[in-house]
């Protein structure tokens, strides 16, 4: 038997397939499968041989089965969004990293969060969403049989609410930072003096600009340090004050917004001379036999829309700043209500962060 040819023992090798396979057949109807067949080397060989395909069948043609076991695709979804939610949160953050790269991009985002506190606090605050706080409130109470409680004044009512103490330690963060930015003042103005504007009243300009902020900034820091008790308190102190001394930083920034507008104005005069030299270039072409549409004037195209929109943008930047600044320039303010500081400062800056954020997605 031992010794018997291998072509002999095929007929038995069958038979004992075809047994398993029954055997098998019988379990499954029952529902118990034992564990010994389902390890089996035999059991795995009548599976292939259930699943390998007949002669002309297409191995890619639906019959019916699943591929997957039932159960997989419930289990595979929850992890694909698992690992949706972490590649995008990665995404976001590699992006927070590079728009917080840079000292601006870190203002911005000081700036936009400190503006958008205070901007909060007051629409919690205001006389409608109280009264609707106030009436959710004592429904409540009532559905769940309680009393109304008396206000009670104690020592922590007159704390400063918490959005506008994140505001506040915002607003002395940047000024801070500010102590630092007369070198880059200084740098700007080295940079106006070496290369400045073509045009005669832009550069007067510029050189006011700069004469201008640098006073502002100085100003300001000397004020913020005698407002600490750092340095220059007496100074402070017989000159007015530390009130008298930021009246004078924000007038020095009041006049650096007013040539803000005098530059764009020039810039606008400017631009327009331009487009109509363009213009007459085109027609010239056109006469000539060139093309009308051609690489060049759509590259031209491209420079016209995006310089109207840096002229736009700084212009709403300096309406809002201006606004503020005339308010704050005058000794009493001018009618500007508090609870508008933080939605004109947000506005004034909004544009500029938004951009700087889309350009962290194509970096």
């Amino acid at each position: 038997m031992r010794n018997q040819p291998i072509g002999n023992r095929l007929p038995r090798s069958e038979a004992y397939l075809g047994i398993i396979k029954n055997h098998l057949i019988i379990h499954a109807r029952s529902g118990v499968v034992p564990e010994l067949l389902q390890k089996s080397t035999c059991a795995k060989m009548v599976d292939d041989k259930e699943k390998s395909p007949l002669p002309g069948q297409d191995l890619n043609a639906s019959d019916g089965h699943p591929s997957q076991t039932p159960g997989t695709a419930g289990k595979l979804g929850p992890c694909k969004t698992a690992i949706d939610v972490v590649s995008k949160t990665d995404e976001t953050v590699l992006r927070l990293k590079k728009f917080l790269s840079t000292p601006s991009g870190v203002d911005s985002a000081l700036s936009t969060i400190g503006y958008s506190s205070h901007i909060l606090h007051h629409l919690l605050d205001s006389s409608p969403l109280t009264a609707v706080r106030t009436r959710i409130r004592f429904f409540l109470l009532q559905r769940l049989g309680g009393k109304l409680p008396a206000p009670k004044l104690s020592a922590s009512s007159s704390a400063r609410p918490p959005l506008l103490v994140l505001s506040s330690l915002i607003s002395e963060t940047r000024y801070t930072l500010r102590l630092f930015e007369l070198v880059s003042i200084w740098a700007w103005g080295s940079s106006v003096y070496k290369s400045p504007p073509k045009d005669r009243t832009l550069k007067a300009i510029a050189y006011v600009e700069v004469l201008s902020i640098f006073l502002y900034q100085a100003l300001e820091n000397v004020s913020y340090l005698a407002s600490k008790e750092i340095a220059w308190q007496t100074l402070v102190k017989r000159t007015g004050g530390t009130a008298k001394w930021s009246l004078w930083s924000v007038r020095a920034w009041f006049v650096y917004i007013l040539l803000q507008f005098v530059r764009l104005y020039r810039d606008a005069a400017l631009f327009s001379r331009q487009e109509e030299e363009n213009k007459k270039r085109r027609a010239e072409q056109v006469s000539a036999g060139e093309k009308s549409v051609s690489e060049s004037e759509q590259e031209e195209n491209e420079t016209r829309r995006l310089a109207i929109r840096a002229w736009r943008k700084k212009l709403v930047n300096n309406l809002a700043w201006g606004t503020l600044c005339a308010h704050w320039s005058v000794e009493g303010g001018v009618g500007v209500p508090v609870y508008l500081n933080g939605f004109i400062s947000l506005l004034a800056g909004i544009w500029g962060t938004y951009d700087s954020w889309q350009a962290t997605a194509s970096a």
